[in-house]
C-alpha cells in the first residue's frame, strides 16, 4: 500500500473535493480508489479487503458518532470515522439499462 501525498495539509490528510468513505451515505456502493494511511493502518484495511478497486457499500451510519457498518466481498464490518478517512472512494457508476 502507498502513501498518498496530495492535498493540501498534513501528510496523509486528503486534500479538499477528495471523496472519503466517512462522507458516504447509508446505501451507496463505492470503489476504493487509494487508501490515505501509514503502513499499520493501511494493512489492518487491507486484511478486511479494503484495497484499491475493491466495491464498499455503507450499510449503517450514525448522523455524528459511532463506527460505519460497510459490507465488502459478502462480509460486514464495522470501521471507525477515522480509520474511513483514510479511504478515497468514488461513487459507483452502474450502466443505464435502455
Amino acid at each position: 500500500m502507498r502513501r498518498w501525498r496530495g492535498g493540501k495539509g498534513p501528510v496523509g490528510t486528503p486534500g479538499p473535493g477528495v471523496l472519503t468513505l466517512a462522507d458516504v451515505e447509508e446505501g451507496t456502493e463505492v470503489i476504493v480508489r487509494n487508501v490515505v494511511a501509514g503502513y499499520g493502518a493501511a494493512g489492518q484495511l487491507a486484511e478486511i479487503g479494503i484495497t484499491p478497486g475493491a466495491i464498499v457499500r455503507v450499510v449503517r451510519k450514525d448522523v455524528m458518532i459511532g463506527p460505519i457498518e460497510i459490507e465488502i466481498r459478502g462480509a460486514r464490518f464495522l470501521i471507525g470515522r477515522g480509520m474511513a478517512s483514510k479511504v478515497i472512494v468514488e461513487p459507483v457508476r452502474r450502466p443505464s439499462v435502455p
